[in-house]
């Protein structure tokens, strides 16, 4: 086995996604008939504990912990949640996961569904996402024909119901508790927290919710035990910006930026020297030319900045973002988000004063240390790094 395989890229662009045979003829849906037919559910946790596999969507969070603390719940009733709302700007690796090979994404939500005990899924698709909820809904109607979802899966004792669940498009609604909220027909907030989704989630039962990246490693995980993924684990990298090879391309985790921008990027474009990178969307973090050896973290989304780059035009648009996907729901994230964006707009203008100076870093820690939920903290990232790192008051 080569050392670094490619886990969920490997049959895109030689299949049709379309096609449930494509998929089925490049062994397909064999990670399910094993789970059906050699292991248990108590198995598929141990690899997937064994395998390290952690949160794609940005958080890390252990994915076999959160399994385990919903199998240990004793409710009869159980949910499993696709997250695939993705609405973080410059990342778009679940979208690709469903155009490229919507079966394999499939697979491992029965798989992981039925570990847990559910028998009901959700696949919570960003509403602007139409052409892959599409796709979607053709792949579960061919799994229903080919008995690998519905009622006695292979003939088996498992059963499992998929529904494909499209939200509004709110950035709040990828934070787990916020999407259970959209699910049961509420406001897309955030909840407190705990209980945990894995004790208390949706319509008051155990439930988990897990990013679609992190679903599409199950199938490997299963076919190939997770001793070997913990040794060639990969991520899903969105590139963009001033670099030669744009788009999303899989690799070893634990990559650096300065590998990820020079080998997968294949570079800066000509002409173009770099400024710095933006890694993990437009709440990620600003690393200049002498912090790029350290690994890239998050989401995966690598924004490369040239030095002819426009930073207030950058600042507006990171702060227009955030005021305009704050929920509302605490005052702190409200009004700080609406009042960054006021400074952003002064800076661009040129009409920067010393009271918005002040103003500013007061704005920050505020949204850093007393927001209801990570949104807050998320729309002070770059603004802070910006501050700090790139000067944007002196």
């Amino acid at each position: 086995m080569q050392k670094n395989p490619k886990i969920i890229t490997e049959h895109w662009g030689k299949i049709n996604p379309l096609k449930i045979e494509d998929y089925l003829n490049v062994g397909g849906y064999f990670a399910l008939k094993k789970f059906i037919e050699k292991i248990n559910p108590e198995k598929v946790l141990e690899e997937v504990k064994l395998s390290g596999l952690s949160g794609r969507g940005g958080a890390g969070f252990p994915t076999g912990t959160k399994w385990e603390m919903a199998m240990a719940q004793k409710s009869k009733e159980k949910y499993f949640i696709c997250n695939l709302d993705e609405s973080e700007p410059g990342t778009y690796k679940d979208r690709a996961i469903v155009e490229n090979n919507p079966h394999l994404l499939l697979e491992g939500i029965i798989i992981s569904a039925l570990t847990i005990g559910a028998k009901k899924a959700y696949i919570y698709i960003n509403g602007n996402y139409t052409k892959q909820a599409e796709i979607l809904e053709k792949a579960i109607l061919q799994a229903s024909e080919n008995k690998v979802i519905g009622s006695k899966i292979l003939g088996s004792k498992y059963s499992l119901e998929v529904e494909i669940f499209s939200g509004a498009g709110a950035y709040v609604c990828g934070e787990e508790t916020a999407l259970v909220n959209s699910i049961e027909g509420n406001r897309g907030e955030p909840k407190i927290r705990p209980p945990y989704p894995t004790e208390c989630g949706l319509f008051g039962k155990p439930t988990v919710v897990n990013n679609a990246e992190t679903i599409a490693n199950i199938p490997w995980i299963i076919q190939n035990g997770g001793k070997k993924y913990l040794k060639c684990a990969t991520k899903l990298f969105v590139l963009g910006g001033a670099v030669k090879n744009r788009g999303v391309i899989e690799a070893p985790i634990g990559i650096t930026i300065k590998k990820a921008i020079t080998e997968l990027g294949g570079g800066m474009q000509k002409g173009k020297e770099l400024w710095f990178a933006q890694v993990g969307g437009a709440s990620g973090r600003l690393y200049l030319k002498k912090e790029l050896n350290l690994p890239v973290t998050g989401s995966g989304a690598i924004l490369v900045v040239d030095k002819t780059a426009n930073i207030y035009d950058l600042l507006l648009s990171w702060t227009g973002f955030f005021r305009r996907e704050s929920c509302g729901k605490c005052v702190p994230c409200r009004e700080g988000t609406f009042r960054l964006h006021e400074i952003a707009e002064r800076l661009e203008d040129g009409d920067i004063a010393d009271r918005d100076k002040i103003a500013i870093n007061d704005i920050l820690w505020t949204l850093e240390n007393t927001t209801f939920c990570p949104l807050g903290k998320f729309a002070a990232v770059a603004v802070r790094d910006a501050v700090d790192k790139l000067g944007i008051l002196k």
